[in-house]
C-alpha cells in the first residue's frame, strides 16, 4: 500500500531520537510535536523542551523553538516554577530536569509502597532484540490502548521532553539519561534531537548513529532512532536498538549494543515553522475543564488548524 504511515510508539520505545542535517531535522522534529500536541489535550500531555547547547547561539535556539510557546502542553500544570516549560539556557534547564526527577522519585516510591512490579520497559525490549536479532512484531498502532500493554502500563497523564543536542553539564546529562531509561514508567518520554549529516554511503548508519552520541550523550539511551538518509536527507530510517551487550539471563555475547538490523525505510513527515506557528497559535486559546476552574464548565473552543505545510 502507498503513503502508509510508519510510528514510533513512545509507550513501547522508552525514548526515540531523531539524527540528521538541522534543517531537516527540525522539520521532523515540528512534525512529531505537532501530531502529539493535535493528538493530546493539555491535561493529557505536558511538552518540556531543553534547549542548552551552547554550541549554537541562544537567539538561534529561542527563534527556533518559539512556536512551541503557544502550544497549550508547554504551560506548567504540576507547579513548576516558570511560566513555560521552555528551557534555553543550563540554569533552567537543571531546573525542569530536577524537577521531573522528583516526579519519577516520587512515582517509584508510590510504587515500592504498593508493592507494584515494575512495568517492563523499552531496554527490556530491546535486550530481547538483542538476543534474537529481530524485531518484537507487533507493530505500536496495534497494542492495547487501555493501560495493560506492559510496555506502558503507566495510564498518563504523560510527559514528553524535548532535548535538543547537548542538554547541557554532567549532572543535567545525568538526569535526562535517567529519565530516558526509568522515566517511561513514570509517563516520562524523552525525545532527543542530534545535529549530524545524513546516513548515505559514506556515513552508514552505524557511523551516523555514533555521531549522533557524540552531539548528544542522551542519544545513545534512546530505544529507538530515526536517521535521516540519502543526498537530500528527505529519507528516514526507524530503527530499534540495543542497550545490551549479552544475550539476557545467559550472560554469552550477543548483538553490540547499537541499532539493531536494516530498520524502517519511510519518507520524511516535515513542516515548516511558519506551518508549526500558525498551527500552535490555532490551538493556544484551548483550555481544559479541570478542578483548577472551582467547577465551572466553560463552552469547547475550536479553531480552524493551518491546512498546508
Amino acid at each position: 500500500l502507498p503513503a502508509v504511515p510508519v510510528t514510533a510508539g513512545l509507550r513501547e520505545v522508552g525514548a526515540l531520537g531523531l539524527a540528521g542535517p538541522r534543517e531537516r531535522l527540525t522539520g521532523l522534529a515540528r512534525s512529531v510535536l505537532a501530531q502529539l500536541a493535535a493528538l493530546h489535550s493539555a491535561d493529557t500531555l505536558e511538552i518540556v523542551l531543553i534547549s542548552a547547547d551552547r554550541s549554537r547561539p541562544l537567539a538561534e535556539r529561542t527563534a527556533e523553538w518559539s512556536w512551541l510557546g503557544w502550544l497549550p502542553q508547554v504551560r506548567p500544570g504540576h507547579g513548576q516554577d516558570c511560566r513555560l516549560l521552555l528551557a534555553h539556557d543550563r540554569e533552567q534547564a537543571t531546573a525542569r530536569a530536577a524537577e521531573l526527577l522528583r516526579r519519577l522519585d516520587d512515582h517509584l516510591g508510590d510504587e515500592a509502597r504498593s508493592g507494584a512490579r515494575p512495568q517492563d520497559t523499552a531496554e527490556d525490549a530491546t535486550a530481547a532484540t538483542a538476543a534474537t536479532g529481530t524485531v518484537r512484531p507487533q507493530p505500536s498502532w496495534a497494542r492495547p490502548d487501555d493501560g495493560t500493554d506492559p510496555a506502558g502500563g503507566f495510564t498518563g497523564p504523560y510527559t514528553v521532553v524535548v532535548v535538543d543536542g547537548d542538554p547541557g553539564g554532567a549532572d543535567v546529562r545525568e538526569a535526562v539519561a535517567r529519565l530516558a531509561l526509568e522515566g517511561p514508567r513514570a509517563g516520562v518520554h524523552v525525545v532527543c534531537l542530534a545535529e549530524t549529516a545524513a546516513a548515505s554511503p559514506t556515513s552508514p548508519v552505524t557511523r551516523t548513529y555514533e555521531a549522533a552520541c557524540a552531539v548528544s550523550p542522551v542519544f545513545r539511551e534512546c530505544g529507538a532512532v530515526a536517521l535521516l538518509s540519502g543526498d537530500v536527507a528527505t529519507t528516514l530510517r526507524l530503527l530499534r536498538v540495543a542497550r545490551t551487550g549479552t544475550n539476557p539471563g545467559t550472560g554469552a555475547p550477543a548483538a553490540p549494543a547499537g541499532p539493531v538490523g536494516h530498520g524502517t525505510l519511510c519518507t520524511v513527515d516535515a513542516v515548516s515553522l511558519a506551518w508549526a506557528e500558525r498551527f500552535a497559535r490555532a490551538l493556544a486559546p484551548l483550555r481544559t475543564d479541570s478542578a483548577a476552574d472551582g467547577g465551572e464548565h466553560h463552552a469547547r473552543v475550536s479553531a480552524p488548524l493551518p491546512r498546508t505545510a
